[in-house]
C-alpha cells in the first residue's frame, strides 16, 4: 500500500515533462528577443512576464485555493463548481485592465495594449483550467501545456525565418498559443466555461474565498512582493532597460521556476488527500519526495548556468557583461536554493489549509523585502536589489520550516525507492 499510493520518480519526470516544456519553448522566444530584439523590448517583455505571473497567482489564491478543498468532497454540486469557472472568468477581465494599467505606465505602444491584456485574459482561463483538470482530468492539463509549447516553438521558428522579431510579434505567438492551450484542456473544460454563463451558484465560491482565499490572496501577494517587487521597483524608476540584465540572469533559472511550479501543482492535491488519510506515513514520504525533487531540479538548473558563465561563446551577453552576469547568477542561485528548500513546507502547508501560516510568513517577507530593495536600488544598484530578495526567502523559509516539521514527522521505516 504505501509503495502504490506514491508517485516513482519516473512519474514525476513524466508529469512534469510538460510543464519543463513549457519553459524551454519559453525559453527559446526570450532568447530570440535578447539576441534580435532592442533591449528596452526585452526588458519590457520580462517585466509583463512578471505581471501575468502575478495575475495567475492571484486566481491560483483567490480561486485555485477553495477549488482544491471543494473538489476534495465527497460530493462536488455541478452548479457550485460553475460558479469558479464564472469567477474566474470576472477576474480573468479584471487583471487584464491592470496588464492595461502597466502597459501605460510603462509608456509602451499602443499595439502592445491589446496583445499584452489578451496574454493575460487568456493567460488566467488557461491557469484555472489547468488547475481544475490536475484535480480531476491531470492528462488534459499537461494536453494543455504541450499543446502551447509547441505552437509558442512553431511561432519561434516563424519569427526566425521571417527575421520579424520585435516585442509585438513575441507576445502575439504567447497568446495564440495560450488559445492553443485552452483548447487542448478539453470539451469537459469548455462545456463547464460555457454552461458558467447561463447557470451557477456562487454561494459556495464566496464562502471558499472567505475561508481559503482571502487568506491565500494576501500570502500570494506578499509573496510577489518578495519575488519580484524589486522588479516593478527597477522597471517603473529606471525603465525596462534597466531591468534588462537582472531579467537575464532570472531568465537562465526559469526552468527551475516552472519545474519546481509544476511540482508543488502536481503533489499538492494528492498531499491533501495523504495529509486527511494518514499524515504519518504516506504524507511524511511524499512531502520529503517533494523536496528531494525540488532541491534535484535546482542542482540541473545551476548546473546549465554553470556551463552558459564557462563557456561564454554563446553570445547572449558581451564579454564586458560576463561579471555583471556572474554576480546576478550567484545570487539568483542561492535564492533558487532557498526557494528550493521551502518548497516542500509551503506546498504542505497548502495541502493542509494553513493559508494563514503562508499570509503572515510572506507578508512579513514583503515587509522585509521591499524598502530594503528600494533603498539598495536607489543608493547602490539594481544588481544589488537581489539581496533584498535573499533576506526575504530566509524569513519565509524561518516561518515555514518549524510548522513543516511538526507536520510531517520523519519515518524510521526503509523508504522505496526513487
Amino acid at each position: 500500500m504505501l509503495i502504490n499510493s506514491l508517485w516513482p520518480g519516473w512519474r514525476r519526470l513524466l508529469n512534469v515533462s510538460s510543464s519543463a516544456a513549457l519553459a524551454v519553448a519559453n525559453l527559446v522566444l526570450s532568447l530570440l528577443l535578447l539576441s534580435n530584439g532592442l533591449t528596452s523590448e526585452f526588458g519590457s517583455f520580462a517585466m509583463l512576464q512578471v505581471s501575468a505571473g502575478l495575475a495567475y497567482g492571484i486566481t491560483n489564491a483567490l480561486l485555485g485555493a477553495p477549488l482544491l478543498i471543494f473538489l476534495n468532497q465527497p460530493v462536488i454540486p455541478p452548479l457550485a463548481l460553475r460558479g469558479f469557472f464564472l469567477a474566474n472568468l470576472l477576474l480573468a477581465l479584471l487583471l487584464t485592465l491592470g496588464q492595461v494599467a502597466l502597459v501605460y505606465a510603462l509608456d509602451l505602444p499602443a499595439e502592445i495594449f491589446w496583445h499584452a491584456g489578451t496574454l493575460v485574459l487568456l493567460g488566467v482561463i488557461r491557469w484555472f483550467g489547468r488547475s481544475y483538470c490536475l484535480s480531476v482530468r491531470p492528462l488534459a492539463s499537461m494536453r494543455s501545456d504541450w499543446v502551447t509549447a509547441f505552437f509558442m516553438l512553431l511561432g519561434a521558428l516563424w519569427l526566425w525565418f521571417s527575421d520579424n522579431i520585435s516585442l509585438t510579434q513575441v507576445l502575439m505567438v504567447c497568446w495564440v498559443s495560450l488559445l492553443a492551450g485552452i483548447i487542448a484542456l478539453g470539451w469537459e473544460h469548455m462545456r463547464q466555461l460555457l454552461l458558467s454563463m447561463q447557470d451557477r451558484e456562487l454561494q459556495t465560491v464566496n464562502l471558499g474565498i472567505r475561508n481559503q482565499g482571502k487568506a491565500a490572496l494576501v500570502g500570494a501577494l506578499s509573496l510577489e512582493a518578495t519575488a519580484n517587487g524589486h522588479s516593478y521597483i527597477i522597471s517603473l524608476l529606471a525603465g525596462p532597460a534597466a531591468f534588462a540584465p537582472i531579467a537575464a540572469a532570472t531568465l537562465l533559472y526559469r526552468p527551475v521556476l516552472v519545474v519546481q511550479g509544476a511540482l508543488a501543482m502536481y503533489e499538492r492535491p494528492r498531499l491533501a488527500s495523504l495529509l486527511n488519510a494518514s499524515p504519518a506515513t504516506l504524507s511524511g514520504l511524499a512531502a520529503r519526495q517533494l523536496a528531494r525533487w525540488s532541491l534535484l531540479s535546482w542542482a540541473g538548473n545551476t548546473l546549465l548556468v554553470a556551463l552558459l558563465l564557462y563557456f561564454p561563446e554563446h553570445g547572449l551577453w558581451s564579454a564586458d557583461e560576463q561579471h555583471t552576469m556572474l554576480t546576478l547568477c550567484l545570487l539568483w542561485g542561492c535564492i533558487m536554493f532557498l526557494r528550493s528548500i521551502r518548497q516542500a513546507p509551503a506546498t504542505v502547508a497548502q495541502a493542509s489549509d494553513n493559508f494563514a501560516l503562508l499570509a503572515k510568513a510572506c507578508a512579513t517577507a514583503a515587509l522585509v523585502t521591499l524598502p530594503v530593495a528600494a533603498l539598495l536600488v536607489w543608493q547602490v544598484s539594481a544588481v544589488a536589489s537581489l539581496f533584498a530578495l535573499l533576506a526575504g526567502e530566509l524569513v519565509i523559509l524561518l516561518y515555514l520550516y518549524p510548522f513543516y516539521l511538526t507536520r510531517i514527522k520523519p519515518q524510521q521505516s526503509t523508504e522505496p525507492q526513487l
